[in-house]
Parts: structure tokens; C-alpha cells; sequence
């Protein structure tokens, strides 16, 4: 992961917009481009193991391989080794998502669901038709995001999973309420990306 300071300061980080496992994402302006961007920052400090980077590190990879209407776009990544810190900086997505418009009071209409369910699957579809596949290992309400044009987005990478591996012995990657049984022992197959937008529906 290269580490610049010049692009540190490229970017300067607004509200936060987002958290979880392996860090947290702010609304951010590229000050070279005018662009509105979002940042996803890690910091090292205080973690007790280097999974995070492995995990950080393999989401920055696999973004940067992707290209889906439905997935933000990767834009770049950086380092500051000094602080700790790693960088990735992707497309903003501008919505709401599952959980806000949920908790929000909105109630969802079967015609509503269905719009969601198809744009999913073909995301999942797109993901798990590469070679290898991509696994998405996270999908629930807090990961998919619905924009005011109706525009469904895959988010938080995170938990990513490239290949498949028939002895399991991953690191435990999902959220309870949403991750499929075999998640437990580590294990993920594309079923279990179907698993958690069930669950999300």
C-alpha cells in the first residue's frame, strides 16, 4: 500500500457516514479534483493482531478489480505508517440505507422489495460468476444502499473472500442475525452471500 503524505492531504475528511470492523468511512472533498469522494480510514493503533490490515488490505485489492454500476467505484489508497493509518478511497454513494430507512419507520412495498431483491441478485450474480468468485460474506441491511433514484449499491467490502477453500479455516467474517450457519466455522460459498440478502428481505 503506498504511503503518501501528499495524498493524505489531497483528501480532506468531512462527517463520518459509517463504521464497522475494520474502520470507519467519512464523506471527503479531493481537493484536486473538486470531487466528493468517501474515505474509509483504518487505524492499527490498539488492534491486537494484524487481521484487520490482512482484511483492509484485501478489500483495497479486490475493489480495485471490480467494476459494477451496483459496487462504488475504487478510486485509490494510501498510507500513512507513521500514524498507523490506511486509506481507501472510493465512489460516494449518495442514499439511505436497509437499516436507516427500517429504523426509520419506512414500510417497504412488495412491488419495493421485489426492485430490490432483482438489482441484489444481480450484483451478487456479477461477483459470483468471476474466477474465482467473489464473495461478499457481510450482505445485510447496513451494507446495501438505496438511492433516491431507486439505485441499489453494494457496500463495505470488508469481509470480502476471493477464492473458495473446501477446508474452511477462514477468520469468522459476517453479522449475527444475517450470516449463514457455515460462516460460523469460518467457511463462505456464494450460498452464503444468498443467506444474508435473504435474511436482509
Amino acid at each position: 500500500m503506498p504511503n503518501n503524505k501528499d495524498k493524505q492531504a489531497r483528501y480532506q475528511l468531512g462527517k463520518p457516514i459509517g463504521h464497522g470492523g475494520q474502520g470507519h468511512t467519512f464523506r471527503a472533498t479531493d481537493l484536486v479534483t473538486g470531487q466528493v469522494v468517501a474515505v474509509k480510514r483504518l487505524r492499527l493503533k490498539g488492534a491486537e493482531s494484524w487481521k484487520p490490515f490482512d482484511l483492509f488490505e484485501r478489500e483495497c485489492a479486490v475493489l480495485s478489480t471490480l467494476s459494477h454500476p451496483g459496487i462504488p467505484a475504487y478510486l485509490d489508497n494510501f498510507a500513512n505508517d507513521q500514524q498507523g493509518e490506511f486509506f481507501l478511497v472510493m465512489e460516494l454513494v449518495e442514499g439511505r440505507t436497509l437499516d436507516e430507512m427500517a429504523h426509520g419507520g419506512a414500510h417497504m412495498e412488495q412491488a419495493q422489495l421485489w426492485n430490490v431483491l432483482h438489482q441484489a441478485l444481480e450484483i451478487l450474480g456479477y461477483l459470483h460468476e468471476l474466477n474465482p468468485p467473489v464473495i461478499h460474506r457481510d450482505v445485510k441491511p447496513k451494507n446495501l444502499i438505496l438511492s433516491p433514484d431507486n439505485r441499489l449499491y453494494l457496500v463495505d467490502f470488508g469481509g470480502v473472500r476471493v477464492a473458495l477453500r473446501e477446508d474452511g479455516g477462514s477468520t469468522m467474517v459476517g453479522t449475527f442475525g444475517f450470516m449463514a450457519p457455515e460462516q460460523l466455522h469460518g467457511e463462505a460459498t456464494p450460498a452464503t452471500d444468498i443467506y444474508g440478502l435473504g435474511a436482509t428481505l
